[in-house]
C-alpha cells in the first residue's frame, strides 16, 4: 500500500529535494506520496514542480502534490518530516542583533541562548497547531523533526502528549568522517558511540577495528584546522575534557561560557558574530536559484542516495530492515546523569515496531555538566513558553552559559524585552 509522506515546511527546497530524492532510491518507496506544505505557495510550487522532475525521470510512480492548506496536505499522512524556520531571516537577524547590542555575539544563535530560545517561542505555537492536526486527519504519524531548535522542538512536542516524534540533526554521522580522513583513515572503518544532547554531543569512543583513533585525530589536528579552522574550539575541548564534539565547529563557540568573552576571543575562535545567518541566506538564495535551473534541465539534478537520516527511517519502518540512527527523544533514564524529561540524542534502531532509543548509561560527569546547563535552559524556556510565562523565559536566558558570562543580570533582562518586543508579531496570547 502507498505511504503519504507530508513536509511541514515544503518550501525548503534543498531539504525536501535531498530527502525526496533519498526516498525514491528504496524500491519499497517508489510509489509514495510526497505531500508539501507551506505557508509560502511561490516556494512550495518551486519545490513541487523539481519533485516533479524527478519522478519523471526517475519512471517511478511517485506521486506529489503541494499547497498552503496544512491538514489538506497532512490527511492520511504516514510521516510527517518539520523543516520549517518561522519567521524566516528578517527575525532571525534579530535573533543575533539584539543580543549583540548587549555583548552577547553568537555564531549561529539556532539552539542555545537568547537566539535559540526565541526561535522556539516562535515555533512551538506553529507545533502545537501541528500535533492537533496530526491527531485529527493523520493519527499515529510519526513526526521526523529537522527544524532548530531541536531538543525543544522535539520537547514542546513531547509535552502536548504526542509520543511518536525523533529529532534528526546530522552532526554526528558527518563531524567524525572529517576527523578519520585527516588521520588518514576509511571512514567506513569507524565505529563510534556518542550520548549527550543535541549540537552538544561528544563522542565517547570512536575505534578502528577496535583500536581506540583518538590518539591519531589528535596527531591530525593541524591537518582538520588548515581546512576547517571554525574547528579551533572543537580542538580545544577535546584537549582539555578528552572528548570530540560531534557538531560543527561555528556552533561550538556559542554553547559554553569560555570561547565569546571578547572580540579578540570571538576572531581566535574562527567563528564570526552572525555567520550562520549569513550562511544560511546566501545558501537560500543560491537554492532559490539554483531549484529552478533543475527543473528546467539547466543544472543536472543528482540521484545519488544522500545520508539524511529521514528516508533510512522511514525505509527501515516500512520494511523492516533494521536502521540505526542518533536520534533525539525524551530522556526516560537512557543517560543516567540527566533529568528524566530532558530530551537527550543516543543511538536508536528503526524498523516495523517503530523507533527504539538505545540506554547510553552514564557518560563522563564533565559532559553532563556541561550540557545540564543547556537542559535547564530548554526546560524553562519550554515550559515558560507553553505556559506564557515572561518571568521563566526570562530566567531561562539568565540561565544561558554564555549570556550569563558577559551581562549583568538587569542587562539580561533589557535584552529580553527587546526581544519580546521584536517579536510580537509571533507571539499571540502572551499580551506584547
Amino acid at each position: 500500500m502507498s505511504k503519504k509522506v507530508t513536509f511541514i515546511g515544503g518550501g525548503s527546497s534543498k531539504f525536501i529535494y535531498e530527502l525526496a530524492r533519498d526516498l525514491f532510491t528504496f524500491p519499497a518507496m517508489q510509489d509514495v506520496t510526497i505531500s508539501l506544505m507551506d505557508i509560502d505557495e511561490v516556494r512550495v510550487h518551486m519545490t513541487e514542480a523539481l519533485v516533479n522532475k524527478m519522478i519523471t525521470d526517475l519512471k517511478i510512480n511517485a506521486k506529489v502534490e503541494a499547497g498552503t492548506d496544512r491538514r489538506k496536505m497532512l490527511a492520511g499522512a504516514d510521516y510527517v518530516i518539520v523543516t520549517i524556520m518561522v519567521g524566516r531571516f528578517d527575525v532571525y537577524g534579530k535573533d543575533v542583533d539584539i543580543p549583540a547590542k548587549y555583548g552577547v555575539k553568537q555564531a549561529v544563535s539556532d539552539t542555545i541562548g537568547p537566539g535559540g530560545v526565541f526561535r522556539f517561542m516562535r515555533t512551538y505555537p506553529v507545533l502545537e497547531g501541528l500535533v492537533k492536526d496530526i491527531r485529527d486527519v493523520a493519527p499515529g504519524a510519526w513526526i521526523l523533526n529537522y527544524s532548530n531548535p531541536m531538543a525543544m522542538n522535539v520537547w514542546g512536542i513531547l509535552e502536548t502528549g504526542y509520543e511518536r516524534v525523533v529529532g534528526l540533526c546530522h552532526s554526528v554521522q558527518w563531524t567524525y568522517t572529517i576527523l578519520a580522513r585527516a588521520a588518514g583513515i576509511d571512514p567506513a572503518e569507524v565505529t563510534y558511540t556518542a550520548g549527550g544532547i543535541n549540537h552538544v554531543n561528544f563522542y565517547l569512543t570512536l575505534q578502528q577495528k577496535g583500536k581506540d583513533i583518538y590518539p591519531a585525530i589528535c596527531a591530525a589536528a593541524h591537518t582538520v584546522l588548515k581546512e576547517h579552522p571554525e574547528m579551533k574550539t572543537s580542538f580545544e575541548l577535546l584537549d582539555e575534557i578528552g572528548y570530540f564534539p560531534a557538531e560543527a565547529g561555528w556552533h561550538q563557540s556559542e554553547y559554553y561560557p569560555y570561547f565569546r568573552k571578547n572580540d579578540d576571543l570571538i576572531n581566535s575562535s574562527n567563528a564570526p558574530t552572525k555567520t550562520g545567518y549569513t550562511f544560511d541566506k546566501a545558501n537560500a538564495d543560491k537554492m532559490a536559484i539554483e531549484i529552478p535551473a533543475m527543473t528546467r534541465g539547466e543544472k543536472p539534478i543528482s540521484y545519488k542516495r544522500g545520508h539524511e537520516y529521514g528516508s533510512f527511517i522511514i525505509n527501515a519502518i516500512e520494511t523492516n530492515e533494521p536502521f540505526v540512527f542518533y536520534g533525539n527523544v525524551r530522556n526516560n533514564g537512557l543517560i543516567e546523569n540527566h533529568l528524566p524529561d530532558a530530551v537527550v540524542e543516543v543511538p536508536c534502531v528503526a524498523d516495523r515496531t517503530g523507533i527504539r532509543p538505545c540506554r547510553v548509561g552514564r557518560i563522563p560527569e564533565i559532559l553532563a555538566a556541561l550540557q545540564r546547563a543547556h537542559v535547564s535552559v530548554h526546560s524553562m524556556a519550554v515550559k515558560g513558553t507553553i505556559a506564557h510565562d515572561r518571568e521563566m523565559i526570562i530566567h531561562a536566558l539568565m540561565a544561558d552559559p554564555l549570556t550569563a558570562t558577559i551581562c549583568t543580570l538587569p542587562q539580561i533582562r533589557a535584552m529580553a524585552n527587546e526581544m519580546f518586543a521584536a517579536n510580537r508579531e509571533w507571539l499571540s496570547g502572551w499580551g506584547l
